[in-house]
């Protein structure tokens, strides 16, 4: 893949926990073409889901390793309001996941996903989601 990609929270779940996922040689790849990228509230969701120290550890190293992106002044009412108007459309979406959505559209990123609701987003935003 060309593009920089945010790795999304259920993504890093599957390749985590399933070792013989296919996904894991695709993350592995964007690893070592140094394209991955994380969020704040990406790192929050795996530290808060993490199941053991070794877990945590293993996540220190990781984010040592890979580029953040950092909100800008407007990126929580740019998101607060892609929120709003896709209510107005009758989809619901977390604030964590308006956010994230928000960042990838920001850094003009590609969101590396498996949730399906990113999706409904990308419908309505020019959200790049794979």
């Amino acid at each position: 893949m060309k593009d920089n990609v945010l790795i999304d929270t259920s993504v890093w779940i599957d390749f985590f926990r399933n070792k013989e996922s296919s996904l894991r040689n695709q993350v592995i790849q964007l690893l070592r073409i140094r394209k991955a990228y994380y969020t704040g509230i990406i790192a929050l969701e795996l530290y808060r889901g993490a199941r053991s120290k070794r877990e945590i550890f293993i996540l220190d190293k990781l984010f040592l390793s890979i580029d953040r992106i950092s909100q800008r002044g407007e990126t929580y009412k740019k998101a607060g309001l892609m929120g709003f108007e896709l209510a107005k459309k009758g989809l619901t979406v977390s604030t964590v996941d308006l956010l994230i959505a928000q960042l990838a559209l920001e850094n003009n990123l590609t969101l590396f996903t498996l949730d399906q609701h990113f999706r409904s987003i990308a419908n309505h935003y020019p959200l790049r989601v794979f």
